[in-house]
């Protein structure tokens, strides 16, 4: 705001302040006749002829130029008063109350920007969390899988390898059962034929007798 801003709006507001004190003293005063209105009329006559020959210069026409010259030179003196102390005393401070209420506002926006950005990296850190300690799952999941189908798999060969050899050594353990039976059969069959018989036969005779009758079973 400028000094002649400043200063104008002060006298606006000191003739706002005379017109409505005006207008108070207009009420104030009857506006129609009342009893006794003349003879206060002449009381106030009397009262002018009365200053007048007592020579107040302020009720004397005579001295209307005077005082509205020294009322133009006290004008301007305020003016210059006003203009030159008062009215930038006032300008600066408003401009510093301004220039505060601006620097507040800039700091408080400032303020609510630098937490946006704390929201933002908050949220986007637990975001990138989120994602690592799901991608973290995931891949300890595979692993978990893969080891175990690994271990299941290898259980089953081993046991599948266990059947077999078990199966190989009771095939084996049976052929040689069976060879040994049919040993044993042999001899027996000799032994009989010689006793009950009397025929002395050759085990080896009847170890072929034997094997034959077995093939034909078979």
């Amino acid at each position: 705001m400028s000094a002649g801003e400043a200063f104008a709006e002060t006298t606006h507001i000191i003739d706002e302040h005379l017109e409505g004190e005006m207008e108070n003293a207009f009420e104030v005063i009857p506006s129609h006749p009342v009893d006794g209105a003349p003879d206060m009329a002449h009381a106030a006559h009397g009262a002018a002829e009365a200053a007048h020959s007592a020579g107040l210069p302020q009720l004397d026409p005579t001295w209307y130029p005077s005082q509205i010259f020294w009322l133009a030179i006290t004008f301007l003196v305020l003016y210059t008063l006003f203009s030159r102390s008062i009215l930038p005393a006032l300008s600066s401070t408003i401009e510093s109350r301004r220039e505060h209420i601006q620097n507040d506002l800039d700091t408080a926006r400032k303020m609510k920007e630098e937490a946006e950005q704390v929201h933002a990296a908050y949220e986007e850190a637990l975001n990138e969390a989120r994602d690592k300690a799901t991608e973290f799952m995931t891949t300890a999941e595979a692993k978990i899988k893969a080891k175990a189908t690994k271990k299941l798999d290898d259980l089953r060969e081993k046991s599948a390898q266990q059947t077999q050899e078990a199966e190989a050594a009771l095939e084996k353990a049976k052929t040689k059962a069976l060879k040994e039976m049919d040993a044993i059969a042999a001899e027996v069959a000799s032994q009989a034929a010689k006793k009950i018989v009397g025929i002395d036969t050759d085990i080896k005779q009847a170890k072929s007798v034997i094997d034959n009758i077995n093939k034909k079973a078979a």
